[in-house]
């Protein structure tokens, strides 16, 4: 686990998107449908500092020194015992404490990618205007598995609201695709995501593909400080304008699948807007903003995986780091 030292200003913006491309829809079907197509461990020590960026996660791990080796130890262990790589980054923003392990090594993204499927088409539209009403049709050749809500749907056509919320609510995986399609393909994200300085995410497939999480396969991967980054700049700095983060969070504090994971890591009083993710590889991952009650605000990622094939999603090795570090950082 390390911690890290003032380092100055926060990196510059990068260029601006070529908001044409965004807007781009595809002329073709992708691997996924067109808008046409009728888709454990309490107890971890940490030495904590605080930083000149605050509100920024860490920029980079050789800006950051190993203060505290019994703590990365803890992890390590864990780690061994487990079989799973693990990836955090969290930071209480009102203190400025912050952790981090392994938080610029790349992990699959998996549905944390909803969110900012999602947070794009909240900055091309008005947050609560007509768009979102707009009715998206799809058939069954377009429903792909782990889709609770758009199978379920027999009109076959959803708005993009209702898309939204279940994606990012159910993290329904045809809605995911349905949206990526809007936004105008993976390809996208990936240049949204750089308008916030993430410049290690990277989405490159559809769903269910990108999920496949191969070791050493560096596509539709993320890294623990990049999506801190993205969700503290969409939930809490008001970088989607004030309805598009009023918007967004509303669904993600309704999130319906985090029972198991950040919200096993928390107790007392709380809200939580968050993103799970899983896939093959026994990925499992959880992002998110916790507010308390005193006003304290913590932005936390765990991203786990694993070597094997046939390695389970276990949510306790998530829950067991997220809880070191969210106690690490006092919150």
């Amino acid at each position: 686990m390390t911690t890290t030292a003032p380092s100055g200003p926060c990196a510059p913006d990068t260029p601006p998107v070529d908001e044409e491309c965004v807007r781009q829809r595809a002329s073709s079907r992708r691997r996924g449908p067109t808008r046409r197509s009728l888709l454990a461990t309490g107890g971890l020590a940490a030495v904590l500092a605080a930083t000149a960026c605050s509100r920024q996660p860490s920029p980079a791990a050789g800006d950051a020194e190993l203060q505290n080796p019994a703590g990365e130890t803890e992890l390590q262990n864990l780690e061994e015992r487990t079989g799973r790589t693990i990836g955090l980054y969290a930071t209480n923003l009102s203190t400025g404490r912050e952790v981090a392990y392994r938080h610029t090594e790349p992990f699959p993204m998996c549905s944390l990618f909803k969110v900012l499927a999602v947070a794009g088409l909240l900055t091309e539209h008005s947050p609560y205007g007509d768009y979102w009403e707009e009715k998206i049709p799809f058939g069954p050749e377009d429903i792909v598995e782990n889709s609770p809500i758009t199978s379920a749907h027999q009109e076959r056509e959803m708005t993009v609201s209702e898309l939204a919320d279940a994606a990012l609510r159910f993290s329904d995986n045809t809605a995911g695709n349905l949206l990526l399609e809007e936004l105008g393909g993976p390809a996208a994200v990936t240049r949204f995501a750089r308008r916030f300085q993430a410049t290690a995410t990277r989405l490159d497939r559809w769903e269910p593909e990108l999920n496949e999480a191969e070791p050493g396969d560096l596509r539709d991967t993320t890294t623990p400080a990049d999506i801190a980054r993205l969700y503290q700049a969409f939930l809490v700095e008001g970088r989607l304008g004030q309805l598009g983060q009023t918007r967004l969070r509303d669904w993600m504090l309704r999130n319906t699948t985090a029972d198991e994971r950040l919200r096993a890591a928390l107790d007392g009083e709380y809200e939580l807007a968050d993103k799970t993710g899983a896939g093959e590889f026994g990925v499992v991952n959880d992002a998110g903003i916790v507010w308390r009650p005193d006003g304290s605000v913590t932005v936390i990622s765990v991203l786990t995986r694993s070597d094997s094939r046939s390695a389970d999603n276990d949510n306790t090795v998530l829950v067991a780091a997220a809880r070191a570090a969210l106690t690490a950082v006092g919150h």
